[in-house]
């Protein structure tokens, strides 16, 4: 059997059809959940990229990884997904994004197809150009103010956009090149094809945008609420003043609204490419697919932006599952399940033993559910952020219903989402839910020491930091040396 992951990045779940969007146009994704298996209730355990994708190829949260921010290198001695499925015989590829920062772009894979370019890869990674520090005077956004100028309010256009990554270096000039020089018979593989969209900076050909000139899309109100201090830091890192005012008119928002959902319609488009190209292979009945996300995007929603945060548009992410032989179709699985099951998930349908795999793995595998061997185990999920725009290291569980967010040595936040799915009222410390709320806390602390977290995290950016401005002296000397 064949396995293909097909990844997006940006991507709320309820964005798409099969998620409840009324408003969406996702034929492709929505038939491959009638088809398969969609999971309700899964979590990025960081929303970040690079850490977030660190964490799903090694089943490993990030900070144990040292992998804390989008210019963290990903160490090669982590054992990966890519590894016991090449011992199971598979040939395994990486086609497109997958934001490895550091001179390693494979990690076990056999072969990294339409390498990422700077941009991708986080500008430089070797060089580190977006270190930082959290006790920097003025942190500021490394990567420049764009991020509430060309992402989110129209503006003259970039010279690079996700609809041109997509286009032009994965779907038409790798994947599918890949994929058809596939057939009945050949060497089982798996590959793991990443988009960029629906990634930010907003924009997408006029024609995708079309579907959604008159739709009553869901736009979110800007709440007057009090914001804890993870999302003040991650507003002040992602607003630019002069712009902020811009992004809540209801213009901008139609506007941004109209964008992503031409983006998604876009990536939808894409993954049935990759479908036909399957059934025309003959490859379609004995390929296990599946698609996920690395994060998500909290578009204006609680006035906020991008991911960086726990809320649940941020950090939720979908996750749909088509295996041959399973044995029903249209199963929802709604039970707590985060990207950390994503290694343990595909060595177990590869072949390869469970009991074999690395000591010390996070998740647990998926596949009794998908191919419908009993329930899963109710159980709590992770998710931690200790990257670009916050001073502090950040964590996040969910068990049931309950939410349970901490900022070391700052504040906690406790949402009840059967009361209150958007998470609008804090509860933490509220009567009702004082022993729930202390439970949560001991079983966060069970899975991080934050203080070490903290430590480590530090060090990591002082180390990276002296990096780049060695690199920045020496740029300038050969500047210097080329105009004399």
């Amino acid at each position: 059997m064949n396995i293909v992951m097909i990844m997006s990045d940006s991507l709320y779940p309820q964005s798409l059809g099969s998620y409840g969007d009324g408003c969406a146009v996702t034929p492709h994704l929505d038939r491959l959940a009638a088809q398969g298996v969609q999971f309700g209730n899964v979590y990025s355990n960081c929303p970040l990229c690079t850490p977030s994708r660190a964490s799903m190829v090694t089943g490993r949260y990030a900070s144990e990884l040292r992998c804390y921010d989008n210019a963290s290198a990903f160490s090669s001695e982590w054992p990966t997904v890519a590894h016991v499925l090449a011992a199971a015989g598979y040939e395994t590829s990486i086609i497109g994004k997958m934001h490895f920062v550091g001179h390693d772009q494979w990690h076990g894979f056999d072969e990294r197809l339409a390498l990422e370019t700077d941009y991708t890869t986080g500008h430089d990674p070797a060089k580190f150009r977006m270190a930082y520090q959290w006790d920097s005077p003025s942190q500021g956004n490394p990567m420049g103010s764009h991020w509430m100028g060309d992402s989110y309010v129209q503006s003259p256009e970039w010279d690079y956009y996700p609809h041109h990554y997509d286009r032009d270096q994965i779907t038409h000039s790798q994947a599918l090149h890949y994929l058809n020089n596939k057939g009945p018979g050949c060497e089982p593989f798996f590959t793991c094809i990443s988009y960029h969209a629906p990634h930010n900076p907003f924009w997408i050909p006029e024609p995708y945008k079309e579907p959604f000139r008159d739709r009553p899309l869901p736009l979110p109100d800007i709440p007057d609420i009090a914001y804890g201090v993870m999302e003040k830091w991650v507003n002040d890192f992602h607003y630019v003043p002069e712009n902020q005012d811009k992004l809540f008119t209801a213009e901008n928002l139609r506007w941004l609204y109209e964008t992503y959902y031409g983006m998604v319609y876009y990536l939808d488009c894409l993954v049935g490419d990759i479908l036909a190209c399957l059934e025309r292979r003959g490859l379609r009945d004995n390929t296990m697919i599946v698609f996920t996300s690395d994060h998500g995007e909290m578009l204006a929603h609680r006035g906020m932006i991008q991911k960086r945060c726990f809320f649940e548009r941020s950090v939720r992410v979908p996750l749909i599952i088509h295996h041959p032989g399973q044995s029903a179709s249209g199963t929802v699985v709604e039970e707590l399940a985060s990207l950390v099951d994503i290694f343990p998930t595909l060595a177990d349908a590869g072949g390869f033993p469970l009991a074999d795999l690395p000591p010390g793995l996070r998740g647990q595998s998926l596949l009794p559910a998908v191919l419908g061997r009993g329930a899963m185990a109710e159980r709590p999920v992770f998710s931690e952020y200790h990257g670009e725009g916050v001073h502090a290291p950040c964590f996040m569980v969910r068990d049931g219903s309950l939410k349970y967010m901490m900022v070391h040595g700052q504040d906690a936040q406790l949402y009840d989402l059967a009361k209150d799915p958007d998470e609008l009222h804090n509860v933490s410390g509220q009567a009702p839910y004082q022993d729930a709320e202390k439970q949560l806390q001991q079983r966060l602390l069970q899975e991080f020491d934050p203080e070490l977290v903290a430590q480590e995290a530090l060090e990591t950016q002082e180390n990276r930091g002296f990096i780049l401005r060695c690199h920045q002296r020496r740029e300038a000397q050969q500047r210097e040396a080329s105009t004399s």
